[in-house]
């Protein structure tokens, strides 16, 4: 039914799209793995083979845009099965109603890992038992408008369905799950110092196996004002009650009354504090973005803390924080008009190599609600020369579920302390030749001292290093070198693998 939805809004963008952009390439590369440890397979050559689709429609009334690729892995010599990984990132919206009355619907793909504790390489040419095909797909209508000329207001009714796939030689994947969120907001319109808004919002989240499904619900009331130009300031007040099955660690129905404050400062166009702390029945929840920019430099902060669920996550694939964002930032200065700043950005990302998004914590399969503690900051700096990326988070999650019938990887895995960095390096060595660089660093251990694997602490290393250059202006290629390590603490076995590839890639 999403799929249909999605494919709809495609037909829907292609033949009322004003603007209606599509590219193609093929990528081929070849790449010799030399792997060390137990349980290893033999070392041999990998060959990849992916095509990929972009395409990017808009009209009066609708618009489309969203990439597919299909890789297949050819191995050779190593005594392991062919692979093949699909990928998606699509976003459609269709303007039923002008004005009034809208569905957006999106569809992700992508390779990720089922349990923080397990093997995690950046490279897929890697085997491991541990990574799966992750899909998730939405449908949301929603309305929107403004009564009178002085109260705005959005109902929206998101709709996630998650499900999985086996992947290379893996056995084990999360289920299916379904989460639907219910909104509606209403909100002053005013240029005065004062405002208010109210909404109330209902959460359900069936995650397919375990005790049952749960329902959170909050009515919520915000009183602002702006004490000036650079300050607002807020209360708020509200009521929630919210359902968990009855062997959860907070059972059954809690409701009550929460309270809070929230804080926007703007002391100079360049910085940004931004947020809110709230006191609710399982302590405090908040969430605080600061960011601050410079004509080279982009500086981002986060800090988060309240109740989530696997397909709320699930959304933000592919996972990470998009470089685009930082690029578009350090660029305001040199580039004030926003449309010339985003092709100076899509032209500056695939001039440097640099990833598309930085590494973030893995988003691991719960069958229950899960109270989730996050930080993390991160900055991109732009240089003539050089570019540099750098993410540092930990994010702490407790799952509400005291215990589950399901395999061991989900019944502690939801449970986790993750934290980790990552570093990229761009050197541009002439008009058409870059020297390209990264390396990350994830740890996982168990959150709680009643786990089977209280003691376990696991860490991923992931390190490249390559030179691109561009033959042609739509003609491409590299050569590089891979490293991974895994390696478990009070657990025998630490595996690596080193690789050497030569890369060719088209476009159309």
């Amino acid at each position: 039914m999403v799929m249909l939805a999605v494919a709809g809004m495609s037909a829907t963008g292609a033949a009322h799209a004003t603007k209606w952009t599509t590219s193609a390439s093929v990528d081929a590369t070849e790449t010799y793995n030399h792997y060390s440890g137990p349980g290893q397979p033999g070392d041999g050559a990998v060959t990849t083979l992916t095509g990929t689709l972009g395409f990017d429609g808009e009209g009066a009334r609708a618009k489309l845009h969203g990439t597919l690729s299909a890789t297949e892995l050819l191995y050779a010599g190593q005594g392991q099965s062919n692979s093949f990984a699909p990928g998606a990132s699509i976003f459609g919206e269709i303007e039923a109603v002008e004005r009034f009355f809208f569905v957006d619907a999106t569809a992700n793909v992508t390779q990720t890992y089922v349990s923080p504790f397990g093997p995690q390489p950046g490279n897929i040419t890697t085997p491991t038992a541990n990574r799966y095909t992750s899909e998730s797909y939405s449908v949301s209508p929603f309305i929107k408008g403004v009564l009178g000329s002085q109260v705005s207001y959005l109902v929206r009714d998101d709709n996630v369905w998650t499900t999985s796939q086996n992947y290379g030689d893996s056995t084990l994947k999360p289920p299916s799950s379904y989460w639907n969120n219910f909104d509606a907001e209403f909100n002053s319109v005013s240029s005065g110092p004062n405002g208010w808004s109210a909404s109330y919002s209902r959460q359900y989240y069936d995650p397919g196996v375990g005790p049952g499904s749960y329902i959170l619900q909050l009515l919520r009331a915000i009183e602002s004002y702006r004490i000036d130009p650079q300050v607002d300031v807020s209360a708020r007040v509200g009521y929630e009650r919210d359902s968990f099955p009855a062997d959860s660690a907070i059972g059954g129905t809690t409701e009550g009354a929460f309270y809070g404050a929230g804080l926007h400062w703007r002391p100079t166009d360049r910085t940004d504090l931004n947020g809110w702390w709230e006191h609710h029945y399982y302590g405090s929840a908040y969430y605080w973005t600061l960011s601050h920019r410079l004509p080279n430099v982009s500086l981002s902060a986060s800090f988060s803390r309240g109740l989530t669920s696997y397909p709320q996550l699930a959304l933000l694939i592919p996972a990470g924080v998009p470089v685009a964002q930082f690029l578009d930032a350090a660029f305001t200065t040199r580039i004030p008009d926003p449309a010339q700043r985003a092709l100076a950005v899509q032209q500056f990302l695939a001039q440097s190599g640099l990833p598309p998004t930085l590494v973030s914590p893995l988003n691991v399969y719960a069958p229950t609600v899960t109270l989730q503690n996050s930080a993390s900051a991160s900055a991109v700096w732009v240089g003539g020369l050089n570019s540099l990326t750098l993410i540092v988070y930990r994010t702490e999650s407790e799952s509400v579920i005291q215990q589950s019938a399901l395999p061991e990887p989900f019944t502690f895995g939801a449970n986790t302390i993750q934290t980790g960095t990552g570093l990229g390096y761009s050197r541009r060595l002439s008009g058409v030749t870059n020297f390209v660089a990264s390396l990350s660093y994830a740890t996982t251990r168990p959150n709680g001292g009643d786990q089977p694997a209280a003691n376990v602490r696991t860490t991923n290393y992931n390190a490249t290093a390559s030179l691109n250059t561009q033959f042609t202006p739509k003609t491409s290629g590299s050569v590089g070198v891979t490293y991974f390590l895994f390696d478990t603490e009070n657990l025998d076995g630490r595996q690596s693998t080193l690789g050497i590839y030569a890369s060719v890639s088209h476009s159309f």
